[in-house]
């Protein structure tokens, strides 16, 4: 009977869980005036999604596994114009619920004392019986981990004449180049919609 209640409470667990979905987090904040200096990221994106379990679903507790990141940066000023790179890394990893999780080992043990007493060892005195709990502090296994690797990772140059346009779009992001000398760019991050 217990095996069925085991039964429920996985399947319940399944399909309480929700797809894997992808996020982003940026390093740098929005809408403020930024200053980079020559070979400075202007932007910094971390890329992420939701740690898989056991039937390919996300996690229950919300963890995430890194996906890649996304750099842009600033190059200084090349014949006019304003250069920038973006060198996108794309990571595959390894990581599950089960390796990303310990395995905690409760310390509890129970001893029970059954006996039975005699008055001048010719006549029973009556019986006894007791039980004792010893609790420790559980072992807790780390988790095994997992192999994160790079899969792929390209640049790509955006040179902007900042007499025509003035943004770049990178990852639902734009960035709006206010001043570009030679030895610095001065800068707005919006999110878009």
């Amino acid at each position: 009977m217990k095996w069925q209640y085991l039964l429920f409470a996985v399947a319940l667990l399944v399909t309480g869980c929700g797809a894997i979905e992808n996020s982003s987090r940026l390093v740098q904040t929005l809408d403020k005036p930024l200053v980079a200096g020559v070979g400075d990221a202007i932007i910094e994106i971390d890329t992420r999604e939701s740690l898989p379990n056991i039937v390919g679903k996300a996690d229950i507790f919300g963890r995430t596994r890194p996906t890649g990141k996304i750099f842009v940066t600033y190059l200084g000023l090349e014949q006019g114009r304003a250069a920038f790179e973006r060198y996108t890394i794309r990571l595959q990893s390894g990581a599950t619920t089960m390796n990303s999780s310990p395995i905690i080992i409760p310390q509890t043990s129970t001893t029970t004392y059954v006996g039975s007493t005699s008055v001048g060892g010719m006549m029973p005195g009556g019986t006894f019986s007791g039980t004792a709990t010893t609790t420790a502090p559980p072992i807790v296994l780390p988790p095994s981990g997992s192999e994160t690797r790079v899969i792929s990772n390209n640049r790509i140059r955006y040179y902007l004449d900042l007499t025509q346009n003035r943004k770049l779009i990178v990852k639902g992001h734009e960035i709006l180049i206010e001043e570009a000398i030679a030895s610095s760019v001065k800068y707005r991050i919006r999110k878009l919609n």
